[in-house]
This record gives C-alpha cells, sequence and structure tokens, in this order.
C-alpha cells in the first residue's frame, strides 16, 4: 500500500474517532439519566472505597426482581473514584466502552473485508441515535455491545487461526457480558451455531470447554454467591425468562416474527417509525447477507457472513423465547450485528463503481439523518445538578440536627437524593435505626399530601404536621420538613418497626 494512502486511511481513521468520542462526550453531564437506580449504584459503588466494601451481587434488573452479577460494579468504581464521587465519572466508563465499540468493529471489518466497508459501517454506529443514547450514561447493560463485540471478534480469531486462547478470550467476554444483561444468554446459541457452521466436529468440546473455563473465570464471584445461596437468581431467571410479566408474540410463523421483531429494531437504530423503509432495509440486509453467505461458502468469508447473518437473525430469533415486552436495550447483545452485516454487504459489491457509488451515498444520508435525530434535539435534562441542588436545600432546611427522609414520587426512588446527602455528610438516619424530630419530604408528583401517605418512610416516622414548605425555582420540585404531631405519642429516639 502506498504511503500516501495509507496516510489517508489514518487520517479518516481519527476523523471517524472523533466524531464517535464527540458525540458520547458533548455535554454528557447535563445529559446523563441519574434517577434512583443510578443513585443506588453510585452508593454501592462509593462504599467500595469508603468502607472496604467489595459487592457479590450486581444491580436488580428492571423487571424480573433478580440480581446481575457484579461485575459492571467492579468495572465502574473506579471511574467514580476518580471523578471524587462524582456521578457522572461511570458514565464516562461506559462512553469510553462506546467509542472502543467503534474503534472494534471497524478493526474487525478492516481485517477481513476492508478499509472503505469498515469506514462506512462503523460510521453508521458511531453515530446512530439509539447507539449513541446507550453510550453515554451508567447503566449495568449499556456496556453490553462492547463485550458482545469483542466474544464474537476472540471467536473469529479463534476459529480463524485455530488457537483455544481466543476461545478463552470469548469465554472471559461473555462471563461479563452474562453479568450485564441476562438476554446476554443468546449468545450461547449463537456461538455454537457459529462454531458448528465453521469447524470440524472433532474440536467441538475442546473449543467449548475452553469457552466455559474462560466464562467461569469472569463469571466466578457472582456464582460463588449462587452456589452459596442454592441458586435463587438463577431459578429467578430462568422462571422469568421463560415465564414472561406480560404477553409477547402469540404466533408459530417464525420468519414473520423475526421478521418484524428485526424491522423493530431498525427502527429504534434509525429513528425511522411508521416507515417502509426499515422494512425494506431488513429484508436488503438478510437477503444480501445470505447471497455473500452462499457466495463465499467455500472461500475463507464464508466465517465472516456465517458470523453477520448468525449473530443478527440468530439474535432476533433468541428473542423469541422470551415471553415479555422487549425493550429497546434488550436488543444490546446485538447492537452491533446490524452494522457488522452492513459492513459485510457493503464489500459484496464494492468493485463495481454503481455499488460503491450506492453505498456511500446511503451511508451519508443516513449519517445525517442520525446526526439530525440525536438526542441532542432534546433540552438537556441536567438531572445530576438538579438532584444535587435539591439535596442542597435537605441539608439546608435540615439545620443541622439528624433527621428521616422520604421522597413521593411516580416511579423514582429516592437513592438519587440519599446519594448526595451521604457525600456531603448528612446521611439520613433510617427510621429503622431511629426516629428523629423530623422528617425532610422531597415530592416530585404533581400532587404532594405528605400527611398519611401510605409510603413506608412518612407512615413510619409517625403521625406528624407540616411545619415547612419550600418549591425549588426552576425545578419544580417541592420540599416539606414534618415534625411529630404533639396530639400523640412521640416515636422519636426509637426504631420504627414495620407492620407495626
Amino acid at each position: 500500500m502506498p504511503k500516501s494512502v495509507k496516510r489517508i486511511e489514518i487520517i479518516i481513521l481519527i476523523l471517524l474517532l472523533l466524531i464517535a468520542i464527540f458525540f458520547r462526550f458533548w455535554r454528557v453531564r447535563d445529559y446523563v439519566v441519574f434517577l434512583g437506580d443510578e443513585g443506588r449504584d453510585m452508593i454501592i459503588m462509593r462504599k467500595i472505597f469508603t468502607e472496604r466494601k467489595l459487592p457479590f451481587l450486581g444491580p436488580t434488573a428492571s423487571v424480573g426482581g433478580f440480581y446481575l452479577g457484579p461485575v459492571y460494579y467492579w468495572m465502574a468504581a473506579p471511574f467514580l473514584w476518580l471523578w471524587r464521587y462524582d456521578p457522572v465519572g461511570p458514565a464516562y466508563f461506559v462512553a469510553v466502552l462506546g467509542a472502543a465499540t467503534v474503534f472494534l468493529l471497524y478493526k474487525f471489518l478492516r481485517d477481513t473485508v476492508g478499509f472503505w466497508p469498515a469506514i462506512l459501517a462503523s460510521s453508521l454506529y458511531a453515530t446512530a441515535p439509539l447507539i449513541v443514547r446507550y453510550s453515554r450514561s451508567s447503566w449495568n447493560p449499556n456496556p453490553l455491545p462492547f463485550f458482545s463485540l469483542l466474544l464474537i471478534y476472540f471467536l473469529y480469531l479463534g476459529i480463524i487461526h485455530k488457537k483455544v486462547i481466543y476461545f478463552l478470550a470469548a469465554g472471559i467476554a461473555f462471563g461479563i457480558a452474562i453479568q450485564l444483561h441476562y438476554l446476554a444468554t443468546i449468545l450461547i446459541a449463537i456461538f455454537s451455531l457459529v462454531v458448528l457452521v465453521n469447524t470440524n466436529f472433532k474440536k467441538w468440546p475442546q473449543f467449548f470447554l475452553t469457552f466455559v473455563f474462560g466464562s467461569m473465570i469472569t463469571f466466578s464471584p457472582f456464582l460463588i454467591f449462587e452456589i452459596s445461596h442454592n441458586f435463587p437468581n438463577f431459578k429467578t431467571i430462568l422462571e422469568f425468562v421463560t415465564r414472561g410479566t406480560t404477553v409477547g408474540y402469540q404466533t408459530k410463523n417464525y420468519s414473520w416474527l423475526i421478521a418484524n421483531t428485526g424491522n423493530i429494531f431498525l427502527e429504534e437504530l434509525t429513528k425511522l417509525k411508521g416507515t417502509f423503509l426499515t422494512t425494506l432495509a431488513f429484508w436488503i440486509m438478510v437477503l444480501s447477507g445470505l447471497f455473500g453467505l452462499f457466495k463465499n461458502w467455500r472461500t475463507e468469508k464464508k466465517l465472516m457472513f456465517s458470523i453477520g447473518i448468525i449473530w443478527f437473525l440468530g439474535g432476533l430469533a433468541g428473542l423469541r423465547f422470551y415471553r415479555g415486552q422487549v425493550f429497546d436495550y434488550y436488543f444490546g447483545f446485538m447492537f452491533p450485528a446490524p452494522f457488522l452485516l452492513a459492513g459485510l454487504i457493503f464489500s459484496l459489491g464494492w468493485s463495481k463503481n454503481i455499488l460503491k457509488i450506492t453505498s456511500i451515498i446511503v451511508t451519508l444520508f443516513a449519517v445525517i439523518w442520525f446526526a439530525l435525530n440525536g438526542i441532542y434535539r432534546s433540552p438537556p435534562n441536567r438531572l445530576i445538578d438538579q438532584t444535587e441542588a435539591v439535596a442542597n436545600f435537605v441539608i439546608e432546611k435540615s439545620e443541622g440536627k439528624s433527621f428521616n427522609f422520604a421522597l413521593i414520587s411516580d416511579h423514582n426512588s429516592d437513592h438519587a437524593y440519599r446519594y448526595f446527602l451521604e457525600i456531603k455528610g448528612h446521611t439520613p438516619t433510617e427510621l429503622e435505626t431511629m426516629v428523629t424530630d423530623q422528617l425532610l419530604v422531597v415530592c416530585e408528583s404533581r400532587k404532594c399530601a405528605p400527611l398519611g401517605h401510605p409510603i413506608w418512610e412518612i407512615a413510619g416516622f409517625g403521625r406528624g404536621e407540616i411545619t415547612g414548605e419550600w418549591e425549588l425555582p426552576n425545578i419544580g420540585i417541592k420540599v416539606f420538613r414534618l415534625i411529630h404531631w404533639p396530639g400523640a405519642p412521640n416515636p422519636a429516639g426509637k426504631p420504627a418497626v414495620k407492620g407495626s
């Protein structure tokens, strides 16, 4: 390759990575999600350093009521420490992995089908609104695309080089992925199908056992907890995935189901909803991918096309076994799959000028559309600053005295406020420890009526009366100060007992 061409490729790659970094890092603090779940995570991660408490259970799943593994806490906690316990720190960890995923996708395609297909596909991934949104905030499923792609990349290297060390690395990546979201279990089937299609039967046991061993390396902390507690989370996950909590698709027409799920996935990725374009794109990708697979069945490219098709269609088919409602982040284990397949499809016609020009034009229009429909169209939520402002106000109104704390909200928990109260040295007293002389209540709901409210944090305080009510300007959140009603026995100084 001439040096001038190589220099141009390096410049284009750097430009791609700068775009990916910009989309993931620009004004992270202003847009990051920081609600109760994120506050809970920050409290646990902070205790790793302040109380030397290393968690062996991860976050609870958003639905289902079971726990994931602790690996997300272990990976993100150093970023919280580096940012001096500012909640934005772990969001930068996710953003770093998001940008790294763009580079890994580029490298994967560059090494297999060439520079330009790799650049085009990676540009789409770098700017896709759904991908960007989940690459900018701290949440345990958000690093999943990186580790899923890393697993697939090591799988490719293991098959192409016939070295078990790569299968070990793929297993290590899977052991992390399965702790980020339980639907990453579908990657086991994808791994098995790719190995089945592309290797000699005699090699299967060796490859699979090495993969399992690698998985145990990173999955072992959670597995040890499960074994010592009779597998409570494994049982809950199995019941939840097979039974579900809501009604999913009721059909045996698998081709329709996969196509429908694929269309939904592409709608979420592209923000093109209610048009024929995503359906058309789905069938072009599937048919072109299958054409590429059969065309290259006896060449080295068979492996790449089989990976692209199996990961994309296999991931969609795997979601068939999940019987609940499918949210957009449930596709996280296969976020890179359509872009990998797109890069392979670009490579099919790259030798023909008309197809080359078409690929460039489609990519250019898509990137412009993605850029115009990014999260930046919405005003920043500034949730971190807002939560900190409310916590500071609560501290001010507590007047330096101990207090109990409660939150009235339709869909949130109080952990985000508690996190800021803790790091500022004003940790609320738990009712189970002691009922204090005052209760500070934050209300996020439209209807705020703390007196007689049924939530435990208020009911456990006992009968009270309001001595202060304030509404924070420009936020719309109210804060109440309650003391014990003088006409009832005063429970202050004693622990509250639930159910009493």
